[in-house]
């Protein structure tokens, strides 16, 4: 079931994909392994442009007709032939596009040589009806964490370890950031399973919210 909170609906579709709907647009997040096309994305957002994340082939299946595109900036072969406007991002930078607001911030892994810190992926707040989402894209745990504690309603942080973090530094993020609600990702598909998602649960009972979805 979709988490509902402040009238903003969150929907999570496989591994790291999300759909949000709130203030009459619909925005899809690393939108993967998408049945059907549902054609009805006014926000499609891409972290980075690892396959997972950055589907050209699933980009077209979601996004309407005039749909905008905000993705991280070495997304931008991928998604320029596409024909669609475009944003392309770094930390940082920012852009409001039908009602919605998307800042990019860091993601990077430390330790480990997937998404090391040069490469330019992003996790992304995203304020949609009033409700500001953190999806972190591929992360460790990193300190720029802590400059959002306070800032967020909604984190989707990855818990499946291997490319991104364990279910022990996701729970750590979580109790960093402080979200009203915290929601497990990254896992089903590529790598990590339900388990993973139950164990970052059962980390933070009694100190944050969480909802598997």
């Amino acid at each position: 079931m979709p988490l509902t909170i402040d009238g903003v609906e969150i929907e999570r579709l496989v591994h790291s994909a999300f759909r949000v709907r709130g203030n009459g647009v619909t925005v899809y997040i690393d939108p993967f392994q998408i049945p059907g096309s549902p054609r009805d994305g006014d926000v499609v957002i891409c972290t980075h442009d690892h396959f997972d994340h950055c589907s050209p082939q699933d980009v077209v299946k979601v996004a309407s007709p005039d749909a905008v595109i905000v993705a991280s900036k070495n997304c931008r072969d991928k998604v320029s032939p596409l024909g669609f406007k475009a944003y392309f991002l770094s930390p940082g930078e920012k852009v409001s596009v039908k009602g919605v607001e998307v800042e990019a911030v860091p993601a990077y892994n430390v330790g480990k040589r997937f998404h090391p810190r040069g490469y330019g992926g992003i996790g992304v707040l995203l304020r949609i009806g009033g409700v500001t989402i953190y999806h972190a894209g591929d992360t460790d745990y990193i300190p720029e964490m802590e400059q959002l504690r306070g800032r967020v309603d909604v984190a989707l942080l990855p818990v499946s370890g291997v490319y991104v973090m364990s279910p022990e530094e996701a729970a750590r993020a979580a109790e960093v950031i402080q979200p009203r609600v915290a929601v497990p990702m990254h896992y089903g598909a590529i790598v990590g399973d339900r388990g993973h998602a139950e164990r970052f649960a059962k980390l933070l009972e009694g100190k944050v919210r969480v909802e598997i979805i």
